[in-house]
């Protein structure tokens, strides 16, 4: 089997694949820092989870600021309400702001079930985005727990 032939039959990551699960690595190490008790992790993991929170909440207003002729004023007032979501929960307690930024985070990916966004994200970004979110849970769920 030749080098290309090689190449063809491993699985090669997208850069929106490579970029989601490199964005994993500061909250898995914020986790670490907050389940060692470190006394900036708590810190460190609600202001990530607040940047990450507004990203993706920013990228759902781009998808639908892209296609005006289809904007529907649901998916779009929950974008920008859960960017203000997460700044709200940004200056509450690391215990009740964990819990909220991953209703932020279920909320976005509710909101991109919306027919303008199935148009607009590839079935192999709407499976990373489920796994990544599914992911981001965990380890909200791991600090919620390690805080109490």
């Amino acid at each position: 089997m030749s080098l290309a032939e090689g190449r063809s039959t491993q699985m090669v990551m997208s850069i929106s694949e490579k970029l989601g699960y490199a964005g994993l690595i500061p909250f898995i190490v914020a986790t670490v820092a907050v389940v060692m008790g470190y006394e900036q992790g708590e810190a460190f993991f609600k202001l990530y989870s607040l940047l990450i929170l507004t990203f993706m909440a920013g990228g759902c207003w781009g998808v639908e600021q892209a296609n005006p002729e289809q904007i529907d004023e649901i998916p779009l007032e929950l974008s920008i309400g859960t960017f203000m979501w997460g700044v709200l929960a940004y200056f509450l307690p690391t215990n009740v702001a964990v819990l909220m930024f991953m209703v932020g985070f279920w909320l976005l990916l509710w909101t991109e079930t919306n027919p303008i966004f199935k148009r607009a994200y590839a079935d192999s970004y709407k499976r990373l985005r489920n796994l990544l979110t599914g992911a981001v849970t965990l380890l909200h769920v791991i600090v919620f727990v390690a805080v109490h």
